[in-house]
């Protein structure tokens, strides 16, 4: 509380609305000309609306006088810096937010400053003498602010400030018994129209000043921590570092209230408390109503936005880094509290969080980050039974022991991030077995398409690191099919949210665009794409040159690929009509194709290990030795494959001399081909050679495959021929059609005398039909006559007896 006496000792300066209106334009005017200095160009363009919202009633308030300097210079240095052409380096060092900011400033730059002509123009004639009056009024202004140097002068400026009914107006009093009724106030204001944000912060402070307990402290923290997310601009997309900033401190508060006093409970399904029991707290246990586990994601979800929109190439994005682990340490503190208060939801949502801090990063690193966050930690509050302290050197088993915990509490989609989490560390520290067994026993494939967008994600990134684990322990096949479906689809930069590439049949709308910006992952988390089609591409390579080469033996070789991906692009490098030196990875790769079709197993080794890329990988010359052993091996088999319709026998040695391989690893090789039926051959052990079997097929060499091809051509073009002869001496019909036609006549004719006969028969047949009907009509009439005379004989009979 403030005494009364120093109260009167304090002097209130009251100003007019035309000092005010002036001190807005000169404190918005230099605020311009601070953030063109540092190319924020959304807070000029928004400084720029509110000025130009302020000078209209400057210029009624000021009667004809002229207006503040500092404005005119402001414009003058607007219309320089937005009529100026921008080079490409500086445009790309411009945010998407302050691009589009600038474009806009361009065209209402250039419409406002018409009204304002001819005070630019003598601006810009003098800009010294302008500049001299500028620091004048600056000074007359401090003058002015300093007061009299006499203490005791009094100086009455004729205004005083009254309320309602004329009395002296008074500023609201915050006390501890008040609290609950601003607290309220502010919270009540949050989401209205016209809300002076930065106004509920400060008031918020000044209750936390005043707060008389534990609870009221806790009650004040929430509502401030809440009103610095509130209060984040929304034209840049995420919050300014120092905002941040201060929403991290007032978490941290809360968290050490909450850490000095374990009897009070914060989670969502508290019962609201009654407001004016806080007064009388003591310190029994109470819960109240809050989410601190909403706190931390938002905090979290900010730090990723503001990665996000930082270009990755500048000292800003690795200054903005430095705030990892504070945040990692904020995360852990959050973790114990709940801990303690034991909320189990909010376990588990912690508990994921801090793994997406984990996973993507080498357990060394893991491990040092986890020894500063301990240390880091309020002292005695620093054990966990999830992850305990003694398990941090060991961070293999730290991530295993937090993917347990979410694998027994957590509800299906945690649990399926922790998984594809786990599995992604696990590729990373190339543990390929263990994860891909996780994998398979998982069946996440199979359900993987109903999931989230994120959650799909992640699976696409865990299969993209499996994969790239395979190709590193040297399982190519492997490395392959994990990789296939990713580079064939030609959208992984979509599928692993890295980026947005572009589709010529599809056009995104504005929306779906900056959903897909706040879908994509920070750059420090990527997977370089360039290494991940290089080891796609390299698996290909010896995957497919002896595929093709085996078209010689196998005539399904022919018609099938293994990667159409990869096919394509070497028929693509084929049909160029001159090929220069290899200069980036993707032709490194073809040319050391072509190399092993050749049999030329040392360029084609040579050229692989050539590649840059390979330095990105971790033991990158064990992966080049691994390489080299399994180009001389596909180049032996490609040789076979090409040329053992040439041979009846070769040496097992002659082969272990060509491509510097010993005599026992060709040995074995040859056996699994011969027993695949790979090849029609057969080993002889005492004299150490291949024996190849006769050619069983129709076509043994490539010279014969073509000679065939062209002697059926020939054949339909003799055919042709033939038809076109024909059809000239025949009246436009083939021999074949004269026959059919002839013969068609021939059976018009014997038809028609098959008719002829039928006919005659038919009317012999009808005239003794005719006779034989007279003759049955006769026979009628007669029985019908002797009928009726029966019938008049028996009336005359019956009369005469009844007379």
């Amino acid at each position: 509380m403030v005494d009364s006496d120093s109260e009167d000792d304090v002097k209130r300066v009251v100003k007019s609305a035309k000092d005010k209106q002036m001190d807005e334009v000169i404190e918005l005017s230099r605020a311009i000309l601070k953030a063109m200095g540092a190319d924020e160009w959304h807070s000029v363009s928004g400084d720029f609306d509110k000025v130009n919202k302020v000078v209209p009633k400057l210029v009624k308030s000021l009667k004809g006088q002229p207006l503040p300097r500092s404005y005119i210079r402001a414009l003058a240095g607007l219309e320089d810096a937005v009529e100026k052409p921008k080079s490409k380096a500086d445009l790309k060092k411009l945010n998407a937010v302050d691009a589009r900011a600038l474009n806009q400033l361009k065209q209402r730059v250039r419409k406002h400053n018409k009204s304002y002509a001819k005070q630019i123009a003598e601006f810009k004639a003098n800009p010294e003498k302008a500049q001299k009056k500028v620091q004048a009024s600056q000074q007359r202004a401090a003058a002015i602010a300093a007061g009299p140097q006499d203490d005791d002068e009094e100086e009455d400026d004729g205004f005083t400030t009254v309320g309602k009914g004329g009395k002296k107006a008074q500023g609201p009093t915050y006390t501890a018994e008040t609290l609950n009724k601003h607290l309220r106030a502010v919270i009540e204001a949050r989401g209205r129209k016209n809300t002076d944000k930065e106004e509920s912060i400060r008031i918020l402070e000044t209750l936390y000043k005043v707060s008389a307990n534990a609870v009221q402290q806790v009650k004040v923290l929430m509502a401030m921590v809440s009103a610095r997310f509130d209060a984040a601009p929304v034209v840049s997309g995420y919050m300014s570092i120092p905002a941040w900033a201060k929403a991290q401190e007032h978490l941290n508060q809360l968290l050490e209230v909450l850490e000095a006093n374990p009897q009070i409970r914060v989670f969502e399904t508290a019962e609201l408390q009654d407001e004016e029991s806080d007064m009388g707290y003591k310190g029994e246990p109470i819960e109240l109503r809050g989410s601190i586990i909403a706190f931390v994601d938002r905090l979290d979800d900010e730090f990723t936005k503001s990665l996000q929109n930082i270009d990755p190439h500048t000292t800003d994005y690795v200054d903005r880094m430095r705030d990892d682990v504070p945040l990692y340490t904020t995360i852990v503190r959050a973790q114990l509290y709940f801990e303690r208060a034991s909320v189990m939801d909010s376990q588990c949502r912690i508990v994921l969080r801090r793994l997406e801090h984990l996973y993507y990063r080498t357990d060394q690193v893991n491990a040092r980050v986890e020894a500063v966050t301990l240390e880091a930690l309020p002292k005695g509050i620093n054990e966990s039974k999830i992850l305990p302290s003694a398990v941090v050197s060991d961070m293999a088993d730290g991530t295993h022991m937090l993917c347990a915990f979410l694998y027994q509490n957590a509800e299906p989609l945690l649990r399926t991030r922790a998984m594809l989490m786990h599995i992604f560390n696990h590729a990373l520290h190339k543990r390929y077995y263990v994860a891909r067994d996780l994998l398979l026993m998982s069946h996440l494939q199979e359900n993987v398409q109903q999931a989230d967008v994120n959650t799909q994600v992640l699976y696409n990134r865990a299969l993209a690191q499996l994969g790239m684990a395979a190709f590193r322990i040297g399982k190519i096949q492997e490395a392959f099919q994990h990789t296939q479906e990713l580079i064939s689809s030609g959208r992984q930069r979509e599928l692993l949210a890295q980026g947005m590439s572009q589709q010529r049949m599809q056009q995104l709308s504005p929306e779906q665009e900056q959903l897909e910006k706040q879908r994509q992952l920070p750059f420090h988390i990527n997977i370089n794409l360039e290494l991940l089609e290089c080891v796609f591409l390299t698996s290909s390579m010896l995957l497919e040159i002896p595929h093709m080469a085996s078209a010689n033996t196998n005539a399904d070789a022919r018609r099938s690929a293994i990667s159409r991906v990869f096919r394509r692009m070497l028929d693509f490098n084929e049909r160029q009509v001159f090929l220069g030196p290899p200069e980036n990875t993707r032709d490194h790769i073809m040319a050391a194709s072509k190399a092993l079709a050749e049999g030329d197993w040392e360029s084609a080794r040579d050229l692989i290990n050539d590649i840059k890329i390979w330095s990105l990988l971790p033991e990158a010359e064990e992966i080049k030795k691994m390489l080299a052993s399994k180009i001389q091996i596909e180049a032996l088999r490609t040789y076979l494959f090409t040329y053992s319709t040439q041979f009846e026998s070769i040496g097992i040695q002659d082969l272990a001399t060509m491509f510097g391989l010993g005599s026992p690893k060709v040995y074995s090789l040859l056996a699994r081909m011969v027993y695949n039926e790979e090849l029609a051959a057969s080993l002889d052990e005492v004299s150490g050679v291949l024996i190849f079997n006769p050619a069983n097929f129709e076509a043994s060499s490539r010279l014969q495959q073509t000679a065939l091809a062209l002697s059926s051509k020939a054949g339909a073009f003799a055919d042709i021929n033939e038809r076109v002869f024909e059809l000239k001496i025949g009246g436009g019909m083939t021999a074949n059609e004269r026959d059919q036609r002839n013969n068609e006549g021939g059976q018009r004719d014997r038809d028609g005398r098959q008719g002829q006969q039928r006919g005659g028969k038919d009317g012999q047949r009808d005239q003794r039909n005719k006779q034989g009907g007279g003759q049955r009509n006769n026979n009628q009439g007669g029985n019908k006559g002797r009928r009726q005379n029966n019938k008049g004989g028996n009336q005359q009979r019956n009369k005469g007896g009844r007379r």
